[in-house]
């Protein structure tokens, strides 16, 4: 009966975390309705245009498996990676400027406009702090640092694209967001309009 309290309470706490906002919402109403009238969204699901086959020719789960399990030299970086932080409010216009902000995230200036991609500026990539955390060198910038943003672009909500904590502090200074169907309602629950 103890391990089966246990269980239950574990159970319902990981139910509880994963209904918190940093988890964000699924698709419902009209933005569900939108997903429905795409032309990938077919028998239940999304499929991609072209053939787009889940494994490289030759290989299976079990040796996925094995690599990833597999102990690997040198896996991470020894030392910081070299970066130079860059006032990004005073980027100039003579020439599009890409600067990069760590793993997925970048900051384009062009023709006087900053779009920013998928921003992860926590300091890590996953919902909680005790995993996924940046390697030193490319955790430089924080929200704090970016300027106005034209356009933040979010290409798919995986962590390390997506990034709450990041686009709930810009959120005040963003003028426009293009993102995937599906991706907007998450932004929608997190205040963005």
């Amino acid at each position: 009966m103890i391990i089966l309290i246990i269980l239950a309470t574990v159970g319902l706490s990981i139910y509880a975390f994963l209904q918190t906002e940093v988890f964000g919402q699924n698709p419902e109403g009209a933005d569900w309705e939108r997903i429905k009238k795409s032309k990938q969204y077919k028998n239940g699901q999304f499929e991609n245009l072209s053939l787009t086959p889940e494994l490289k020719e030759g290989y299976n789960y079990w040796d996925i498996l094995k690599a990833y399990l597999k102990k690997v030299e040198d896996k991470e970086p020894s030392k910081a990676i070299p970066s130079v932080k860059t006032d990004l409010r005073t980027l100039s216009d003579d020439a599009p400027q890409i600067v990069w902000l760590g793993h997925s995230s970048y900051l384009l200036r062009t023709n006087g406009k900053n779009i920013l991609i998928d921003p992860v500026l926590s300091g890590y990539a996953s919902p909680v702090s005790f995993f996924g955390k940046s390697y030193d060198g490319t955790n430089e910038y924080q929200a704090e640092d970016m300027p106005d943003i034209d356009v933040l672009l979010i290409s798919h909500d995986h962590y390390d694209h997506l990034d709450y904590k990041t686009v709930k502090a810009l959120q005040p200074r963003v003028k426009h967001v293009i993102t995937s169907l599906g991706v907007g309602s998450h932004l929608k629950r997190w205040g963005y309009t």
